[in-house]
């Protein structure tokens, strides 16, 4: 395992993986995202979106995105595609391409461009139609085993979802939910079924069967890209930053150890933008079709030579990279992260994370600087109390909840919290809810003043009532009428930002 590609927003990359050096190959297509290739061919399959996905807000900039098209080599199919995500070029010689704006896959032939198939998992016909009219599915990652293809729809807020078709005429076999969880990417079937997935919001790598997490960045990261050997498994790494700026984030990949799935080292790669795709060049991609690029050589020497490489690159390329003092510290920092929330796991053993992806401290609480982070209680049954404790952070937003009634699919949606939040140098409770379209406070419920901004939090809870502790002192007893539940003794959990939880129980 040598070489690797690497998709970002704004570059193709070529990262050497031994001697660590990364080779921008180009810039000039609007943003990069699919990477594939037929089997016994040298030449690339790209795709491109052709616009600035920022600024699909709604149904008329969706309207007019249909600018994203397939590129082979030097030669490009017409624009047909809406934000294309990963590609899969087919041994029947198509490419298959999720069109995520138009909530479908495409399949086409390039030596016949002009026909197309088409298929989707729901009857909507756009992603969104509004910032906050989200109808689509987010179909963006494909791939193909044993005569099926199977696609991940990120679903937004709605949970994540596996879809199977058969191949190649696409008759939907299953549409499989993914449990709590929302905006995964990509999708790998392995060789003994097991079924592997980036769970993007929570920066690790899931086995979508399993509640646990096969693997945690333990950073505030997005993982999104996936390729891997029969020993080593490569993840991408992004920043957590808006659409408008993922064009200049750093990017970076995760090597992990394929049999202990832990981390064993980390590449830096400099400013290039989010990362999109992955895939391993020299040896058989078992995330991928598992077929080398053919002609390995040529092209590696067409690209050392920079074969019109400049001229297709913005001036100057090497401010993107990242000083090796600061490769350095970042690698360490990474590196100790993913190890603390690996000594974390018992810590947590009770909770799956959903949502965000709190830094892990050396001790095992989880510190959630910046990004809304929640974490739920397995559900066994009905549930009977939690307990964690909490330090809320000076000078910005900060605030923790327990969680109760949680009913939502992975998002923030769809719960009840009673939150405590930092106000100068004291913490004040309030009560919220959260229906399913936006957030209310309950103002029947008085708010409770000269909380400590660090303690234990101890929720009891039975289908009728809720009793908030904070050290031994009680602060809250709450009907279910009054929080608008059906139960209060189910979907418990803890939500936090600017803050650090740790349970106790």
């Amino acid at each position: 395992m040598k070489y690797a590609l690497v998709a970002t927003t704004g570059y193709l990359l070529l990262v050497d993986l031994q001697s660590r050096k990364v080779l921008p190959l180009e810039s000039h297509r609007t943003e990069y995202y699919g990477i594939s290739w037929f089997a016994g061919e040298d030449e690339l399959v790209l795709s491109h979106s052709g616009v600035n996905n920022s600024e699909l807000v709604d149904i008329s900039s969706y309207a007019q995105s249909e600018q994203g098209w397939l590129s082979k080599g030097a030669k490009n199919s017409g624009k047909f595609l809406s934000q294309p995500h990963q590609i899969f070029c087919a041994p029947d010689g198509r490419v298959i391409s999720t069109n995520t704006g138009r909530n479908v896959i495409s399949i086409i032939d390039l030596n016949r461009p002009k026909v197309f198939q088409e298929a989707g998992v729901s009857s909507a016909r756009w992603d969104r139609l509004a910032l906050d009219r989200i109808t689509g599915d987010h179909l963006n990652s494909v791939f193909l085993h044993s005569g099926k293809l199977f696609v991940v729809a990120h679903g937004h807020s709605k949970g994540s979802k596996l879809a199977v078709f058969s191949y190649p005429d696409l008759e939907v076999l299953s549409i499989i939910p993914l449990g709590e969880r929302t905006g995964l990417h990509n999708i790998w079937i392995t060789s003994e079924g097991q079924r592997l997935s980036c769970h993007s919001e929570i920066g690790g790598l899931i086995d979508i069967d399993s509640k646990e997490p096969l693997w945690e960045s333990g950073s505030p990261v997005y993982t999104r890209g996936l390729a891997a050997t029969r020993d080593y498994v490569v993840v991408g790494e992004s920043q957590k930053v808006g659409r408008d700026l993922r064009r200049d984030s750093l990017s970076a990949l995760w090597i992990l150890d394929r049999k202990k799935w832990q981390a064993i080292d980390y590449f830096c790669l400099g400013s290039f933008g989010a990362v999109n795709e992955v895939r391993l060049l020299d040896v058989p991609d078992e995330a991928h079709h598992g077929v080398p690029l053919n002609n390995l050589q040529k092209f590696l020497e067409k690209s050392m030579a920079g074969d019109g490489v400049q001229e297709r690159l913005p001036k100057p390329v090497e401010k993107r990279w990242q000083p090796i003092h600061m490769q350095g510290d970042i690698t360490q920092n990474r590196l100790q992260a993913a190890r603390a929330a690996v000594e974390g796991r018992i810590a947590w053993s009770s909770y799956q994370l959903v949502l965000g992806s709190p830094e892990t401290l050396n001790d095992g609480s989880k510190r959630a600087s910046a990004g809304l982070c929640l974490a739920l209680k397995h559900a066994t049954g009905n549930q009977s109390t939690e307990s964690f404790t909490y330090a809320l952070e000076a000078g910005q937003e900060s605030h923790v909840s327990a969680v109760l009634g949680y009913t939502g699919k992975g998002g923030d949606t769809h719960m009840a919290a009673l939150l405590v939040q930092s106000s100068g140098k004291e913490g004040v409770l309030s009560v919220w809810r959260h229906h399913g379209e936006t957030w209310k406070q309950l103002s029947e419920v008085a708010a409770v003043f000269g909380l400590p901004i660090k303690g234990d939090c101890q929720l009891s809870v039975t289908s009728s009532t809720a009793i908030l502790l904070i050290g031994d002192v009680e602060v809250m007893h709450l009907d279910a009428s009054v929080l608008g539940l059906d139960s209060c003794n189910k979907g418990l959990g803890i939500r936090w930002i600017g803050a650090t939880v740790k349970p106790l129980d």
